[in-house]
C-alpha cells in the first residue's frame, strides 16, 4: 500500500478475531509490516447491550452498560487493539470510550467511519410512499429490531395509517424471517435488495434498534438516497457533527462534560431532550426510547411535509460533513503515514502491546495452528 514515498507492507485485519487467527503469521514472516486492525463496531459493547436488553433493560438502560474488565470478549478485543500498530474505529463515541475508559493510547486509534456520497438525483417527496426497513437477518440487532417492529410497533402505526405498508429488506431472510410476511397487515418481506436505489421510492426508513454498537450503515444509505430515518438513540449513536460544545459523535447538549461520561450523556440527552437545534434538524427523529414514542415519531414523519424536506436536507448535510469520502480517506491516510514513519519508535515504547506477543499469552495462535494441522491431516485422509 503506497502511502509514503516508499512502498511499505501493510496488513489489515477485518475484526479482532481475524487478528487473533492470523497476526502471528504476519508478525513472524513480515515483522516490518504495519498491522492494522479494522474494528468495525465494538463487539463487546454490542454484546453487553444485547445481554442487558434480553434481561429486560430498556433501550436507555442498555446503553449505560459498558463491558466490565472481566468480560472475555472485551479482553480479546482490547488485546487485539494493543497488539496492532493502528486500529480503525468506526464510531467516534467508541473511540472516546476506548481512550477514556479502557486507556488505549490515542496514537493507536484512528476514526474511520463510512466513506460515502449523496445520491445525485433523489426521488421527489410527493412520489414516495410506504415505510421500509433493511438489515442483514443474521445480525442479531437487526433481527431483534424487525421482531420488535412487527410484533409491537407496526400494528399501532397501521391503526393510524391504514393504507401504509411496511417493506422489509435484508440478506438471508429465508426461513424464520418469512413469518413476518403478512400482506393482510400491510407487511411484505422483500428479502435481498439487488440495489439500494429502491430506497428512493419510500417515505420513511424505520430503524427500531434496541441494542447495537458502531455506526449504522442503513441510516447512512438512507440519507444518501434522500430518505429520512426514524430510529432510537442506539441507531443515531455517534452520528452528530462537532459543535463549539461537543466533539464529533455527541449530541449537542447542555450536559456535556467529558468523553468518559458519554453513555450517561446519551441517557440525559434522549430522556430530557436537552438539545440545541439538533432534535428537529437531524436526518429524521431519533430520541424515541420506547414503543409508544417510536410509533408517534414514525407517524409524524410519514405525515410531515415541510419537516420531511428539512430531514432530507439535513441527511445530505450530515453526509457531507461527517462521511465525505475524500476528507475521511485523507485522515486515514495521514494516520497510516504517521505510524509508518514512527513505527519502530512506537513499538519500542508500546509495553503492553509487546508484552502480549509473549508465547504464554498467545493461546489464540496455538489454537489457530491446531485447527490448521487438523484440517491438513483431514485433507490427507480424504485424498488417500
Amino acid at each position: 500500500m503506497p502511502l509514503s514515498n516508499k512502498l511499505q507492507p501493510v496488513c489489515r485485519f477485518c475484526r479482532f478475531y481475524s487478528e487473533e487467527a492470523y497476526s502471528f503469521r504476519v508478525h513472524d514472516i513480515a515483522p516490518e509490516a504495519l498491522r492494522v486492525l479494522d474494528m468495525q463496531d465494538m463487539h463487546c459493547l454490542r454484546k453487553a447491550r444485547q445481554a442487558a436488553t434480553q434481561s429486560g433493560a430498556s433501550i436507555l438502560e442498555a446503553m449505560t452498560v459498558p463491558p466490565a474488565a472481566t468480560d472475555p470478549e472485551l479482553q480479546r478485543e482490547l488485546a487485539s487493539i494493543h497488539r496492532s500498530d493502528l486500529t480503525l474505529v468506526c464510531s467516534p463515541l467508541e473511540l472516546s470510550l476506548l481512550q477514556s475508559r479502557y486507556c488505549i493510547p490515542s496514537n493507536k486509534l484512528c476514526n474511520a467511519p463510512f466513506f460515502t456520497e449523496a445520491h445525485s438525483d433523489p426521488q421527489h417527496e410527493s412520489r414516495r410512499t410506504h415505510f421500509m426497513t433493511i438489515g442483514n437477518w443474521k445480525h442479531p440487532p437487526n433481527r431483534d429490531g424487525v421482531q420488535w417492529l412487527c410484533q409491537s410497533l407496526w400494528p399501532a402505526i397501521r391503526r393510524q395509517l391504514p393504507h401504509a405498508e411496511l417493506h422489509i429488506y435484508g440478506a438471508h431472510m429465508s426461513g424464520a424471517a418469512q413469518q413476518h410476511h403478512k400482506p393482510a397487515a400491510g407487511v411484505y418481506v422483500k428479502g435481498f435488495a439487488a440495489s439500494l436505489d429502491i430506497m428512493q421510492q419510500y417515505r420513511v426508513c424505520l430503524a427500531p434498534l434496541r441494542y447495537g454498537a458502531g455506526l449504522k450503515g442503513k441510516i447512512i444509505d438512507s440519507w444518501a438516497h434522500g430518505l429520512p430515518v426514524c430510529t432510537t438513540p442506539i441507531g443515531a449513536e455517534g452520528m452528530f457533527p462537532a459543535t463549539s460544545q461537543t466533539p464529533e459523535g455527541f449530541p449537542d447538549t447542555q450536559t456535556y462534560r467529558s468523553p468518559g461520561s458519554f453513555l450517561q450523556l446519551w441517557f440525559e440527552a434522549a430522556a430530557h431532550q436537552q438539545l440545541q437545534g439538533q432534535y428537529e434538524t437531524w436526518g429524521g427523529l431519533w430520541t424515541s426510547d420506547n414503543a409508544d414514542a417510536f410509533v408517534q415519531d414514525a407517524v409524524r414523519m410519514y405525515r410531515a411535509e415541510e419537516d420531511w424536506h428539512t430531514w432530507q436536507q439535513r441527511g445530505f448535510e450530515l453526509l457531507r460533513k461527517l462521511y465525505n469520502k475524500e476528507a475521511r480517506l485523507r485522515i486515514v491516510k495521514d494516520a497510516l503515514d504517521a505510524v509508518l514513519v514512527e513505527k519502530e519508535g512506537r513499538r519500542k515504547s508500546d509495553y503492553v502491546g509487546q508484552m502480549l506477543w509473549l508465547q504464554q499469552l498467545r493461546a489464540t495462535e496455538y489454537f489457530s495452528r491446531w485447527i490448521e494441522l487438523k484440517e491438513h491431516h483431514a485433507s490427507k485422509i480424504g485424498s488417500a
